[in-house]
């Protein structure tokens, strides 16, 4: 080859001499790869499809997970209660009356955090339940509700 030939024009590329054959893949090899390509991105919207529930902070949960965090949620809140009842009625002598009450207290600071939690994953649920079209009752199911 000449000096000319590897000669860059204004966009910088280099000329391709005139007459070269074309490298690369031929036409079956092309193909091929498509076809492996078109494969790989169904496996990949297969696994995409299959991702666990968001929880509201972005990160993946799955349902026991959630079931999990609320059943956590609502035993905190009763063991938190049972020992601060416990030290204030060691502190005052007046065993067991604090303990009871800050039980009560604790499971019903679990019952809120339990529902709040029940309200923002319903909300999640909402916009999906809206989105579906309608299904049309086919009228089967009568004999169940007698």
């Amino acid at each position: 080859m000449s000096a000319e030939d590897h000669k860059s024009n204004a966009d910088g590329a280099s000329k391709v001499p005139a007459g070269t054959p074309p490298v690369g893949l031929g036409e079956g090899e092309r193909a091929e790869i498509r076809q492996r390509s078109s494969e790989l991105g169904k496996r990949l919207e297969q696994v995409r499809g299959a991702k666990p529930a968001r929880g509201a902070d972005g990160k993946s949960q799955s349902v026991l997970g959630q079931g999990m965090k609320m059943a956590i949620d609502l035993v905190a809140g009763v063991v938190v209660g049972f020992g601060i009842g416990w030290a204030l009625d060691r502190a005052f002598n007046t065993r067991p009356i604090l303990m009871v009450l800050f039980i009560l207290l604790g499971f019903a600071a679990g019952m809120a955090n339990l529902l709040r939690t029940a309200r923002r994953m319903q909300a999640q649920v909402a916009p999906a339940k809206q989105a579906a079209p309608p299904v049309r009752d086919d009228g089967d199911d009568e004999d169940a509700r007698r």
